[in-house]
């Protein structure tokens, strides 16, 4: 309706869902759907958007466009990398339980300065060492992790509002699939 009845270019459509099979499946219907080349709408998951965007942008944020996307087996690594590094026991700071403790505060967008300000305990002081150094490491990598891809561009557009008003514009309807889920 947006492209046939209005009017809309297709690159001022962003449609995301969750998965890359609905993703797939979603383009699929559009092109069934729509007469027109639609090779500029932007369907993907909310990550692939998201990382889209930041590999036009996250130069912005110190890091090279040519970024590597670590998955939770290389982030785990680097986890476990970390607790060597500072010299802790694997055993007492299990490498998978501060993975999942840092994706948490991330996806709670809280740095490990954050952390630091509010730590009640020795161990809570080494997590955010522990988050600190292991975000250290991806950028001197340049690289991030799954969660990353999700909060950089919050970041970015936190930092600079005329790239938020420029992704504002250029999608000027967006679309969620499954959204009530």
């Amino acid at each position: 309706y947006l492209i046939e009845n209005i009017g809309l270019p297709p690159s001022n459509i962003l449609a995301v869902t969750f998965t890359n099979k609905a993703a797939q499946e979603m383009k699929s219907r559009v092109v069934d759907l729509v007469g027109v080349d639609i090779s500029g709408i932007n369907i993907g998951t909310f990550h692939s958007i998201s990382a889209q965007i930041l590999r036009k942008e996250i130069n912005q944020l110190g890091y090279n466009n040519n970024f590597t996307i670590y998955d939770q087996a290389d982030s785990r690594s680097i986890v476990k990398m970390v607790i060597n590094e500072l010299n802790l026991d694997v055993k007492q700071y299990n490498p998978k339980t501060y993975q999942i403790k840092i994706s948490n505060a991330k996806n709670s967008l809280q740095s490990p300065e954050d952390i630091n300000k509010i730590a009640a305990n020795i161990n809570e002081e080494r997590f955010s060492q522990i988050y600190a150094r292991y975000n250290d490491v991806l950028k001197v990598n340049n690289s991030v992790d799954f969660d990353d891809l999700l909060i950089l561009p919050v970041k970015l557009f936190n930092k600079y509002p005329n790239r938020l008003e420029y992704y504002q514009k250029k999608f000027q309807y967006v679309l969620v699939d499954e959204y009530q889920d």
